[in-house]
């Protein structure tokens, strides 16, 4: 018959199809134990060269596939900390310290490389003379992670607590001056106040994704104010104040519209405020204290719709106090004093019903006290010393009812004190010496002296003009009595 209707050849032909079946399975099965088996320990290795305290997410793009150095490269550029970079800088210190000294050795894939990078480029760039006064690092012993420093409470109360030294082996979330309130891990905040740092800031701080303050008070940093902080879109508090910056505002600033507050005050900045500062629209506090500012005052600063506190003093602002000023009806606190400003006070003023403390002494302010001065109700503080001011103080200042200083020296003040400051309740001090005021003071001022009143200083030129004249007025009640002429006082016996 036929080969394939062979009984004996058809029964070797299933036995070899069954052979190799079997064959087959082995090999698959033995092909799959084999890669789960390899698989366990590449996840066991892969787990175990990890140093950060919890998962990191699946890449996403390009970026987290990198190692750590190019993504440092690619954070502040190959310029900086690439092969050819100038060495030693902040820039390859602070590369040198992420990759070879952090205990905390991130991976690739971490989250957080971008901020501690930049932490410790901040500490390179601002550690130019001497060690930093709070919490420094420790680089001979990364166990000394450990460190108390004084810091302030919301109310400005000091207390001590314990935080990790910077660039010790902890989450930089719990390094001293770090603040990560968003539960995420992401700095929002860096708080480095009277802390000894020397040197400049990196503008590459404002590649901090989510940064939202920027503190450094009371310290020595040097150079100009970076534009690049202007841009970052989530910073909403910049404190500058008193260090040593040079140069003037960037424009970029006043496109921040975010900041709730800037203070660059106690600095060496110069040049002038923008009229662009309009666009500041969230502000609440402006601080240009102390620094050589020139210029106008801008009028735009009356689009400052929610501004509270501000402080301009010690420049070499001049022109008129703009009557816009009077836009700004939630201000509390409002400092013009020690500038070139002339004119009038501008009436507008009596929009400021919530000012409490009102600056404008040491100007050439001219002019009377307009009226509407006198509807100031939460005036607490009023100083309008060494100016040129003139016309009588109006008995309308009763409505003044929160008045607790009035200094009003060194101006062209006539007619008499009036008796209506009687009225005033919480007044502790009235300067109103070295002015043209003339007549009698009502001897019942000297009941202001008992409680439940508060008068404690209360100065006027009682004493003999050009030391044998008549004086200018007659003040039983004084504590101090002054030769308008002379300008010396003496305690009124």
């Amino acid at each position: 018959p036929p080969l394939y209707k062979n009984r004996r050849f058809r029964m070797y032909s299933i036995a070899a199809a069954i052979l190799l079946v079997l064959v087959v399975v082995a090999v698959v099965v033995a092909v799959v134990f084999n890669t789960k088996d390899q698989s366990t320990k590449i996840v066991e290795v892969d787990q175990a060269s990890l140093r950060i305290a919890a998962p990191t997410p699946q890449p996403t793009s390009s970026r987290w596939r990198m190692g750590v150095r190019e993504q440092v490269e690619e954070l502040v550029g190959v310029d900086k900390v690439g092969p050819g970079a100038p060495r030693p800088t902040p820039y390859t210190d602070a590369l040198d310290w992420i990759l070879d000294e952090d205990p905390m050795q991130l991976q690739k894939d971490s989250p957080f490389i971008t901020q501690r990078y930049l932490l410790a480029l901040l500490y390179f760039s601002a550690d130019k003379d001497g060690v930093w006064r709070n919490c420094p690092p420790n680089f001979d012993d990364h166990n000394d992670a450990e460190c108390e420093a004084t810091v302030f409470d919301q109310d400005g109360q000091q207390y001590n607590d314990t935080f990790a030294r910077l660039l010790s082996g902890e989450p930089e979330c719990e390094w001293y001056g770090v603040s990560c309130p968003g539960g995420d891990n992401f700095v929002r905040e860096i708080e480095l106040m009277t802390n000894n740092m020397t040197g400049t800031l990196p503008p590459e701080l404002a590649l901090m994704p989510v940064l939202q303050r920027l503190s450094f008070v009371n310290n020595e940093l040097t150079g100009t104010l970076h534009s690049e902080f202007g841009s970052m879109k989530h910073l909403i508090d910049i404190e500058f104040h008193y260090n040593l910056f040079t140069g003037t505002v960037p424009e970029s600033f006043y496109d921040a519209d975010n900041l709730i507050r800037l203070n660059l005050g106690g600095n060496l900045l110069t040049g002038t405020i923008s009229p662009q500062i309009k666009n500041l629209r969230s502000l609440v506090g402006l601080f240009t204290f102390d620094n050589t500012f020139s210029g106008s005052i801008p009028t735009e600063v009356g689009d400052l719709e929610y501004l509270s506190y501000t402080r301009w003093s010690s420049n070499l602002h001049s022109g008129q106090i703009p009557t816009e000023i009077g836009q700004l009806t939630n201000l509390i606190e409002l400092y013009l004093q020690w500038n070139k400003l002339t004119g009038p006070l501008p009436s507008t003023v009596g929009e400021l019903t919530y000012l409490e403390d009102f600056f404008i002494n040491n100007n050439e302010l001219t002019g009377p006290l307009p009226i509407q001065f006198y509807s100031m109700e939460s005036l607490t503080w009023f100083y309008c010393f060494d100016n040129s001011f003139s016309g009588t103080l109006s008995p309308l200042v009763r409505r003044l009812t929160n008045l607790e200083r009035l200094i009003i020296r060194r101006n062209f003040f006539t007619g008499t004190i009036p008796k209506q400051l009687m009225e005033l309740e919480n007044i502790t001090m009235i300067w109103a010496h070295y002015n043209d005021f003339s007549g009698t003071v009502s001897e019942d001022f000297c009941d202001l002296y008992d409680e439940p009143y508060r008068l404690s200083r209360f100065y006027t030129d009682c004493l003999p003009s050009d030391l044998t004249g008549p004086p200018a007025v007659t003040c039983v009640c004084c504590t101090d009595c002054c030769d308008t002429v002379q300008e010396t006082c003496m305690v009124n016996e």
